[in-house]
């Protein structure tokens, strides 16, 4: 039922998963995947470089993540980081189509220079969804790794995400409340549980013509997260399909400024 998260935009809005369930739709319930952690330790994050202008390749716990530092690191200074989840359609183990949606817009020139940040893309299985209760717990212990490997700045956490990944960033923000700022672009979450997303700044996108998920999710989400007293706004694009609601999103003229900047 999940081949209508498909950057086609010609499926019917049903074919998409409705509120993101609390068991793990990966396994049995019940069912637990124990992990030695002494069989397959989890290889270290790379070493950071200054001098690195593209994404670097690493794995974590069997997440595979792309990860881009700040053009002038300083391991004595502290940094934004950004966790942006890709739709379903880049989910796999190759370690680079999750780059396919949003990773150049961080590599522009004028980006890397006026916003220095670690900048993260994670690959989400294909046996799984950013939403699953054991990929969310992975991407949790990712975010404290990285934390605590490189000079990053706890307060200025932010995630975002398209489709599959917008459902993954409410879910996030649920579970987690560790994010400044969240961007959601035609997904839905949870509304019930708006209260507990409301830490973070909010600001979501959708396609009036979106046929995958319906700008009215989105709406909804934007409306539940309005009356629990987050900071949030909504952008309708009139003419925009699934394919490209995400497009518009990221060439808003201050989408980036937004993004980094601090939010009291």
């Amino acid at each position: 039922m999940f081949i209508g998260l498909t950057l086609s935009g010609c499926h019917r809005d049903d074919e998409i998963l409705p509120v993101p369930p609390k068991e793990d739709v990966t396994a049995p319930s019940g069912a637990t995947t124990p992990r030695n952690e002494q069989e397959t330790p989890t290889p270290k994050p790379p070493l950071a470089d200054s001098s690195f202008e593209s994404f670097q390749r690493a794995e974590f716990s069997g997440m595979p993540y792309r990860i881009l530092f700040p053009r002038y690191y300083d391991s004595k200074k502290s940094y934004p980081l950004h966790i942006f989840l890709h739709g379903i359609r880049e989910s796999g183990t190759d370690n680079e189509r999750q780059l396919e949606v949003g990773a150049s817009y961080f590599l522009q020139d004028s980006i890397r220079a006026k916003y220095q940040a670690f900048i993260v893309f994670p690959q989400c299985p294909q046996s799984a969804y950013w939403f699953s209760p054991r990929v969310t717990k992975t991407l949790k212990e990712l975010i404290d790794t990285l934390v605590n490997t490189y000079a990053m700045n706890t307060k200025r956490i932010s995630i975002g995400g398209f489709s599959m990944g917008a459902y993954g960033t409410f879910e996030m923000a649920a579970r987690y409340p560790i994010f400044e700022a969240a961007v959601a672009i035609s997904g839905e979450g949870d509304g019930a549980e708006a209260n507990l997303m409301a830490k973070a700044k909010w600001r979501l996108f959708a396609g009036a013509k979106d046929g995958v998920v319906s700008f009215k999710k989105t709406e909804n989400m934007y409306k539940a997260l309005k009356n629990a007293g987050a900071s949030v706004s909504f952008t309708l694009y009139p003419e925009a399909h699934h394919h490209n609601t995400w497009i518009k999103a990221f060439s808003e003229p201050d989408f980036f400024q937004w993004l980094f900047s601090e939010h009291p």
